[in-house]
């Protein structure tokens, strides 16, 4: 008896194994060029708080791509938001943290662009402050500087006031933000707001933005707002995250105080961003770094530029 109860479990044991559920696929992570090469034949989203329907498989490496179940998957290194490689956030404990990107994935159907960016998770209700410059290969407008603003109307239509541009090869049609939780923001080539996402009764058709527990949000944006579906096109897009203040990017400042993060320059010159997507460390903070200390304040002259650190995603012909 105790011999074929032996059998048994052994038999059991062997079943267990061998119809047990498949491991997890593994994902090799690819550079920026290699996946900008790679098709992407994209499947709808619903914005709906619940990003269950984001169903690509993330690489197994950070600092890589993917493009893997009709989505481009950006994975981003851990702990690389440090700005230009001495930014440091405020003191209050509430903001200390939530500007580090983890993920940034694109997909899309025939009726939208769809963006979910994923970041660390806030100590408080100050979500980050999330901006996509978006380049179309072979476009011949655009604009350098990444929806600066006026001064003298500092407000969340004005303009991002992030004190950032991109090289003239990057040069944007369009520039995204996403601040709090379901507010945002979009510009065309000639910094002109086109959109608006406020919960209000005069936003943009179609314009949806929704977060889910605070890190992770979901954007649906339609083809009619930016130019038109882009199959068989290739764009870029340039992904920075720093902290929000009402709606407006967060400055980062020379010392850190309880409201401001540290780091920065003393006239204010420096970008008010703790990372970007698309390079290492040692090349964002290059490029976060890449200032004019001496520039007079909103001089764009003496801004940052962003040329390396970018996603290529390569849109596959519409089913």
């Amino acid at each position: 008896m105790a011999k074929g109860i032996f059998v048994l479990v052994a038999a059991l044991v062997i079943s267990s194994v061998s119809f047990g559920e498949e491991p997890e696929q593994v994902v090799k992570g690819l550079s920026v060029v290699e996946a900008g090469k790679m098709p992407v034949v994209g499947h709808a989203i619903a914005v709906d708080k619940n990003i269950k329907d984001w169903v690509g498989e993330a690489p197994a490496e950070e600092n890589a791509a993917a493009v893997n179940n009709g989505e481009y998957i950006w994975k981003d290194a851990t702990g690389d938001d440090t700005g230009n490689g001495k930014y440091t956030y405020p003191l209050n404990k509430t903001l200390k943290k939530g500007a580090d990107l983890k993920e940034f994935r694109v997909t899309y159907d025939k009726d939208n662009l769809y963006l979910l960016l994923k970041t660390d998770r806030p100590s408080d209700w100050w979500t980050g402050y999330r901006m996509i410059g978006i380049h179309k290969e072979g476009a011949t407008d655009g604009m350098t500087l990444l929806a600066q603003g006026d001064k003298d109307e500092y407000n969340f239509d004005s303009g991002t006031f992030a004190n950032l541009k991109v090289s003239p090869d990057l040069a944007c049609q369009y520039v995204v933000v996403i601040s709090s939780t379901y507010k945002g923001r979009i510009w065309d080539s000639k910094g002109k707001l086109i959109a608006r996402k406020e919960d209000q009764p005069d936003d943009t058709s179609g314009f949806a933005i929704l977060d889910s527990n605070w890190n992770a949000v979901e954007v649906a944006i339609p083809w009619s707002l930016i130019g038109g579906e882009p199959s068989g096109q290739t764009w870029k897009f340039i992904v920075a995250v720093g902290q929000q203040d009402n709606d407006i990017v967060r400055a980062v400042e020379e010392q850190a105080s309880e409201w401001h993060g540290g780091g920065g320059a003393a006239n204010g010159a420096n970008p008010s961003i703790y990372d970007l997507a698309g390079a290492d460390k040692a090349t964002q903070e290059k490029e976060l770094g890449s200032y004019d200390a001496e520039a007079d304040n909103g001089d764009p002259n003496g801004f940052a530029t962003i040329d390396k650190s970018y996603l290529t995603v390569n849109f596959g012909l519409m089913k």
